[in-house]
């Protein structure tokens, strides 16, 4: 290979960065954009079956919407390379960043400060949350694919590599694993569902960078042996030292998180990357001058007023809106206890804590601080759940408008933000501007996560009932006759989404002068809720007395039931 091989017909490759098990990092130079880059080649043979590879450019084509994350490295093209030179190679073009790999960042450190420690491993856990909200499971995370920048400015900035790229080498070393015994990388931080052969989700990401936390934490990685297969078994039936019994100076509180991330069973690890970030937040390096990392997480809307309020605090007394910065992980701490609330049903109060800590957060970290508008956005959203839907409506209008210019319309934070508002703006009785909210996102929605996610499938049912609800019965009608199919196939047709949305299709049905077929439709779906719920519970009974309204319509025309 040469430094004049150029890919795609645009990118010139000019020197080896590195080489690997599955191919070669190279810099590069966009010559239509000119702009230097980094480009990753497969080697041909290793992308493995079709599959493996419609699954990498499946992945990088939402990985590619994470652009702008500040902990995910940006991914700007894919493709497949079939020059004379080396037929068959995939590639990624990807930022070039200027960093060491935490590999290169371990060699040089034992045990790192505890504050340290916890700072790179939140930050790797908000880009792997942003992929994982995304639909994106990485299946590779090791020091290895973690990139720190800058680290002369206050300990660096954490990247996540190779989204995309990882489905192809984890793929690979399941199969080899389970077929032939031969380990391809390193196993030292391989979940024990991945050894099996398994399909890692994300809870296996969170294994993997609990092995990491664990190494940064004591300077050895939790299981480590001359011999690889020795360490695959080590994850499956092994549990490790404690990581405040090789050294006391970490909390238990920390330990106890780094042992939960390695627990052996999916099920019993933390929730989300977002959990280990929340559990991690009291750990961080106390710096006012920057702020901690950015966390992960749906025509305007008219004016509607809403009655003001001043800042609420804790102890029940006002704060001026002018305050200055704080120390983050406390402020991040109140922020936690401010949602606490929420746990128990108690959701006005728990909006009104986090209503009264946003001038501290903007002060803080800035108005456009991932931790600033996380806080607003469960402030809406609890705003909402607590039944102030006109008030939520708006805090959710005035925040979309901030993530769309900092973000971009499909960041995890602002589809949830849109679906937020739609579902708000319903409940607050505008059926017709609910539904066409649904609509806007539904296409944006399918290029994220893809036609068939259960994500986008619930959309289009609420869709279809804005819709029906806005007085347009016989297009909820139609889309509600497109949908049925498509949730039957992802959901199965005893679910409770699919079930609904039969109700609805029934309802409607009967709502654009269709009583009898409405009959027919609810005597065929009794049966169904009689064999899934039961002849004598609540929900059957409801169906039946639908039944029995849109019989009695379809034989005596006068009143319209309601659905």
């Amino acid at each position: 290979m040469t430094g004049e091989r150029v890919l795609g017909g645009r990118y010139r490759l000019l020197s080896l960065l590195g080489r690997g098990g599955m191919g070669e990092v190279w810099r590069a130079v966009d010559e239509l954009l000119d702009r230097h880059v980094a480009v990753k080649l497969i080697r041909p043979g290793r992308a493995g079956s079709e599959e493996v590879s419609a699954r990498f450019r499946r992945e990088a084509r939402i990985t590619a919407r994470l652009a702008g994350h500040p902990n995910v490295v940006i991914l700007h093209d894919f493709g497949r390379d079939d020059s004379p030179g080396a037929p068959g190679s995939v590639y990624a073009v990807m930022e070039l960043v200027s960093g060491r790999s935490l590999t290169a960042v371990l060699r040089e450190s034992g045990p790192m400060p505890v504050p340290r420690a916890a700072d790179l491993v939140s930050q790797a856990a908000s880009g792997l949350g942003a992929a994982h909200a995304a639909g994106v499971v990485h299946r590779d995370v090791k020091p290895g694919n973690l990139m720190v920048v800058g680290e002369g400015s206050g300990g660096g900035t954490v990247k996540v590599l190779d989204f995309g790229i990882a489905a192809i080498t984890a793929a690979t070393q399941s199969r080899r694993i389970t077929q032939t015994g031969q380990v391809i990388g390193t196993p030292l931080y391989m979940p024990p569902e991945q050894v099996r052969g398994e399909q890692v989700e994300r809870s296996g990401d969170l294994y993997a960078l609990g092995t990491i936390l664990y190494q940064l934490l004591t300077g050895r990685p939790p299981f480590h042996s001359d011999n690889p297969l020795a360490v695959l078994r080590m994850h499956l039936v092994d549990t490790p030292v404690a990581a405040a019994e090789l050294r006391p100076e970490v909390p238990a509180p920390l330990s106890e998180l780094v042992a939960s991330m390695l627990a052996k069973r999916p099920e019993d690890r933390p929730a989300s990357a977002e959990d280990v970030r929340d559990r991690l937040a009291p750990f961080l390096p106390s710096r006012t001058g920057r702020p901690s990392r950015p966390r992960s997480l749906p025509g305007p809307v008219g004016p509607v007023p809403v009655p003001g309020t001043r800042p609420y605090t804790r102890a029940g007394t006002t704060r001026p809106e002018t305050v200055g910065p704080e120390e983050p992980a406390r402020l991040l701490a109140l922020v936690e206890e401010a949602r606490a609330p929420a746990d128990t049903g108690q959701f006005a109060a728990a909006a009104r804590e986090l209503r009264g800590l946003l001038p501290r957060l903007r002060a803080t970290f800035g108005p456009d601080h991932q931790d600033t508008l996380r806080a607003r956005r469960q402030e809406a959203y609890l705003t909402g759940k607590s039944g102030e839907h006109r008030r939520a409506v708006v805090l959710l209008d005035a925040l979309l408008s901030d993530l769309l210019r900092v973000h971009g319309a499909r960041h995890p934070e602002t589809l949830a933000v849109r679906y937020y508002l739609a579902t708000n703006v319903g409940r607050a009785g505008d059926h017709a501007l609910a539904a066409r909210v649904h609509e806007e996102l539904v296409p944006d929605l399918v290029a994220v996560h893809g036609p068939g996610s259960e994500r986008v499938l619930t959309t289009r049912l609420y869709l279809a009932f804005e819709v029906g609800e806005a007085g347009r019965p016989e297009r909820a009608v139609e889309l509600l006759e497109e949908l049925v199919p498509d949730l039957t196939r992802r959901l199965g047709e005893d679910d409770a989404a699919t079930l609904r949305a039969l109700h609805y299709h029934a309802a409607y049905l009967g709502h654009a002068g269709r009583p009898a077929e409405a009959a027919r439709r609810y005597h065929a779906l009794l049966a169904r809720y009689t064999r899934v719920h039961g002849a004598q519970s609540e929900a059957t009974a409801r169906i039946r007395a639908h039944l029995r309204q849109w019989q009695d319509r379809s034989r005596r025309p006068g009143g319209t039931p309601p659905l």
